[in-house]
């Protein structure tokens, strides 16, 4: 018997339901799936043989292996689109320990021994560990009471492999949660310890596992800022489970877990700087198309839509601040002027939900970071609007622990500061910064450009030498940083345009 024949004779009405209704609204390509599933008997006991389910859904007999492999192939994809319920009802086999223990009562045991074997086979092809181990329990029992008592033992072992996967993925999840948050501390040293942690899981058995485990990993580098992460080791790693997900897509994760917008995320931070305008939006908005099957977010802040922003909004401001110039408006394509508005109505619109800033205080502090540093590419009312915003925030929420965000907040008022040219909202913002970031890891991009943007701002004010010279030194920093290369373009530009006496190669060869 197929799997997808199977699985559509394990669904429930409610499940069934919401299967076909997901498979009817896919695109053209999948008339023959909604076809498939249609013409499978949901009766568990009657068996269709393929030939005739072959023939019920291309209105023909086949003529030929060419003809079966076409339908098999069919199946299988049928079957991979039952990942819109291990996505969203990843119990979707649960009833079925119902169904099997009232056969059973009812003194149908031959009837609930082929339900269960029917369940066990697809329980264990999606990593349902909870379901299999109910009906093992059960066929185990079974054997017990037939006097199979060397098949029970196999089952029973197998339940023990299961409770092993249960204990592992539970472990991971309370490692990457105890270290979801970098407090400030410099993690470089401990980053070894840190990863190690992840290694025996990686060689598991169990896909559900190995994938919690290598993404995890990857995140953790990314989390504490890490070097390694930017390393093409690790992007082939973020490549390699991605590979592996697509071909694992009908496999259950525990529900709210959805590692494909991580991992889309994970692998723009990565590539973010070397990609092109029209290449990040792309795959800025695959991120929250990654997520759009996510029913759950209907009771959540959509966290990939707030990151498929936060990227889309890095790379605007990286490579199209220009804002200290007169002509910067007029600089500006329509393009991406329509970009940056339409990012600014996402923004306000996430923002006006209440429930964000009420049970989501620092996902509202990031969003508003990001809405802030988009008016920064406005006019000069929308970059003032922008400084005050950041600092009510600043004052707002100084008994909140937000580390993470306060060197972007810094940077952004130091940016609007230094396009107003109020050297003076400069000069306060630094010092702000140096003392609420002593001791504490920031980001190094970041800090290179707030130090930057001080030296140019005071240059700008005083005419010292020796502000150009700690410019100079702070750009020299960045030059054999392949990743931070449109950092290095900003910083020159605005050299060249104020023309500040910079003394170094890079410039000169600029």
């Amino acid at each position: 018997m197929l799997l997808i024949e199977k699985t559509v004779k394990l669904l429930d009405d409610f499940h069934f339901s919401i299967f076909r209704e997901h498979v009817k609204n896919l695109s053209l390509r999948s008339y023959y799936p909604l076809v498939l599933i249609d013409v499978i008997s949901r009766d568990f006991a009657k068996e269709q043989a393929s030939e005739k389910l072959f023939e019920l859904v291309y209105g023909e007999p086949p003529q030929g292996e060419k003809d079966m492999k076409k339908f098999f192939q069919l199946a299988h994809y049928t079957f991979r689109l039952t990942s819109f319920l291990a996505r969203n009802y990843p119990d979707y086999l649960q009833h079925n320990v119902t169904r099997i223990e009232h056969l059973t009562n009812s003194g149908e045991l031959a009837m609930a021994t082929t339900l269960a074997e029917m369940t066990l086979d697809v329980s264990a092809k999606i990593e349902d560990f909870d379901t299999e181990m109910k009906v093992l329990r059960f066929l185990a029992q079974r054997e017990g009471y037939l006097d199979g008592h060397k098949q029970a033992l196999v089952y029973f072992e197998r339940i023990g492999q299961l409770l092993k996967h249960k204990v592992a993925l539970n472990e991971i999840i309370t490692f990457a949660f105890t270290h979801l948050k970098n407090k400030g501390k410099n993690a470089s040293e401990e980053m070894t310890e840190l990863l190690a942690f992840f290694d025996p899981y990686r060689q598991s058995d169990s896909v559900v596992v190995q994938m919690m485990a290598r993404l995890n990993a990857c995140y953790m580098r990314h989390n504490y800022r890490d070097p390694g992460f930017y390393t093409d080791e690790n992007y082939q790693e973020l490549l390699a489970i991605e590979d592996a997900l697509e071909k694992n897509e009908h496999v259950v994760f525990p529900y709210l877990f959805n590692l494909r917008p991580k991992l889309s995320f994970l692998k723009l931070n990565y590539s973010v700087r070397q990609l092109s305008t029209e290449k990040v939006l792309q795959e800025a908005n695959e991120l929250i198309e990654k997520s759009d099957d996510d029913l759950f977010w209907n009771s959540f802040i959509n966290q990939p839509e707030i990151n498929s922003i936060a990227i889309q909004t890095s790379h605007l401001v990286t490579n199209y601040f220009t804002s200290y110039k007169e002509d910067h408006l007029e600089l500006l394509d329509q393009e991406i002027k329509d970009r940056i508005r339409f990012l600014k109505a996402k923004c306000r619109q996430l923002l006006s939900n209440k429930l964000l800033e009420e049970k989501f205080i620092i996902r509202y502090i990031n969003v508003t970071t990001l809405y802030g540093a988009l008016l920064l590419l406005g006019s000069k009312e929308e970059i003032k609007e922008s400084y005050d915003l950041f600092e009510g925030l600043l004052l707002s929420y100084q008994q909140v622990a937000f580390h993470a965000y306060i060197d972007p907040i810094y940077l952004n008022m130091i940016l609007a500061g230094f396009c107003l040219q109020d050297f003076e909202a400069v000069e306060r913002t630094y010092r702000r910064y140096k003392k609420s970031t002593t001791g504490k890891v920031v980001h190094h991009e970041n800090d290179i450009g707030i130090n930057a943007f001080y030296y140019a701002a005071k240059w700008l004010e005083t005419k010292r030498d020796q502000y150009a010279k700690k410019m100079s030194a702070t750009i020299e920093q960045i030059d054999d940083e392949a990743n931070l290369s449109s950092t290095k373009r900003l910083l020159l530009e605005v050299v060249n345009y104020f023309k500040i006496p910079v003394s170094l190669v890079s410039v000169r060869k600029a």
